[in-house]
């Protein structure tokens, strides 16, 4: 029987640390991106520019990733002293002579068994290290300071940083991600028998391994009375977000996509 659970991550990342307060909001910095505000679990998600939004997809599609903040403040004197050290001048907040917090983009937690990890990301676009222009020189020079008292703190830490770009972020696969965790593509008025005979229905069309395109499998479907067109495309969407299949996700997900371009993930092991 095909499983018919909405998601398998469903509620395991939920639990969003009540206690984490992200240090930087929206509303509190510009952004060249467009920056997002996105509730999870009860707690809103502060990310303040596309490619962040890009990275916690994928986090969140991780199913080792535990629990993620963002926006993480990193302690002062920490950082003062680090930038002390290597002879920088530490970041001040804007029109005063304050200093000011700095933050990782995201901290999060890895399972491995019973171990768990801590691993910290900073999220930049490519064209920020562009040097090209004489101009940008020093603008790119200052953004690695910042970064580099950034990856010092977690050294000192102990835990894993790394700076992640445009370059690792696929914008479709984010995309076909978000469309598989966003809700649960199949209608619960139906009920759950129904959808357990769908799933096994569709599952045995794509194993057929017809190179027919999902719109014709699903319009023959609805032709034999046993599925609805939008009924079998669910299916294949609901089967994708639970792992049962899988497929190049660095193609967009739509019914133009063939039977032979999915591949069931027990199949792979």
């Amino acid at each position: 029987m095909v499983q018919r659970n909405a998601s398998r991550k469903s509620g395991r990342r939920t639990a969003v640390s009540r206690t984490h307060e992200p240090h930087l909001r929206v509303h509190d910095v510009p952004s060249k991106g467009r920056s997002s505000r996105i509730l999870q679990g009860g707690a809103v998600r502060h990310l303040l520019s596309d490619l962040e939004t890009r990275l916690l997809t994928e986090l969140e599609w991780c199913d080792a990733v535990g629990e993620i903040r963002e926006q993480y403040a990193l302690p002062l004197h920490a950082t003062q002293s680090i930038a002390a050290e290597l002879g920088i001048r530490h970041p001040i907040v804007p029109g005063t002579k304050e200093p000011a917090v700095l933050s990782t983009d995201f901290v999060f937690e890895i399972g491995h068994g019973r171990s768990r990890t801590r691993h910290a990301r900073a999220v930049k676009s490519a064209s920020e290290f562009d040097i090209r222009s004489p101009k940008r020189l020093k603008a790119v020079a200052r953004t690695a300071e910042k970064l580099e008292i950034e990856r010092r703190y977690w050294e000192g830490e102990g835990v894993e940083w790394r700076l992640v770009t445009d370059r690792d972020l696929d914008r479709v696969r984010c995309a076909n991600i978000r469309l598989f965790l966003s809700s649960n593509a199949l209608d619960p008025r139906e009920g759950q028998a129904f959808w357990e005979d769908a799933l096994t229905f569709t599952a045995d069309r794509l194993r057929a391994g017809s190179d027919r395109p999902l719109s014709h499998l699903a319009r023959k479907a609805e032709a034999d009375g046993k599925l609805l067109e939008r009924q079998f495309i669910a299916c294949v969407r609901h089967l994708c977000a639970t792992r049962v299949i899988v497929f190049d996700m660095t193609k967009e997900f739509s019914p133009d996509l063939r039977a032979s371009d999915f591949e069931f993930a027990a199949a792979r092991r």
